[in-house]
């Protein structure tokens, strides 16, 4: 087996553990979406169970509620979360906040939370076929690729610019910017090889 053979199973040996690695992510994502979502329903659904114990871990100190923080929220740095500054100029809605305040606020929660990760999930399956094309194409560097990289990159850089805020979504989108430069630049050369063959 030649040089080049060997780093072309080199490759496909590395796409293939990339793809069996963002396979099973995006299974958890998936999983672990269901289950927020399912525990997010359950909690504005229930609220008349829940809130009881809710209220009871708050005035115990197991539960903290301070303006940008509640429960472990804090340690994620979530703001906003403070059952007294929520409204909702539905009398319904209204009425759920203030009968049930932290069982519909954990339950909207659980639900940001399983959107969020569903994004995660879509990211991981986007990354798994970026891994098979690799695997199928012998090379990163092909149109296909490149497009599905830069899409991959451009969604990890909006959800960043949503989730941490400006300065990582930006960071993010440069990222973008340089892995895109350097893959179309892998392109050309690779082209230049393939004529001068």
């Amino acid at each position: 087996m030649n040089e080049e053979n060997v780093k072309l199973a080199k490759i496909r040996k590395s796409s293939s553990i990339g793809k069996k690695v963002s396979i099973a992510l995006c299974i958890v994502c998936t999983v672990g979406c269901v289950l927020a979502m399912i525990a997010g329903i359950s909690l504005i659904s229930a609220a008349d169970r829940f809130e009881p114990q809710f209220v009871e871990a708050v005035e115990s100190g197991q539960i903290s509620s301070s303006g940008n923080s509640i429960g472990s929220v804090k340690l994620v740095n979530i703001q906003g979360i403070d059952p007294s500054d929520w409204h909702s100029d539905i009398p319904a809605m209204q009425k759920a906040l203030d009968e049930h305040p932290y069982s519909i606020i954990y339950g909207i929660y659980l639900i940001m939370i399983s959107l969020a990760i569903a994004v995660a999930a879509v990211m991981m399956k986007l990354l798994s076929s970026v891994f098979s094309m690799i695997e199928k194409e012998n090379t990163p560097f092909t149109d296909r690729v490149i497009r599905r990289v830069t899409v991959v990159m451009i969604v990890i850089s909006g959800f960043l610019l949503m989730t941490a805020g400006a300065a990582l979504g930006l960071l993010s989108g440069v990222a973008t910017w340089v892995i895109y430069t350097v893959m179309d630049y892998g392109k050309t050369l690779q082209i230049q090889s393939d004529e001068t063959l």
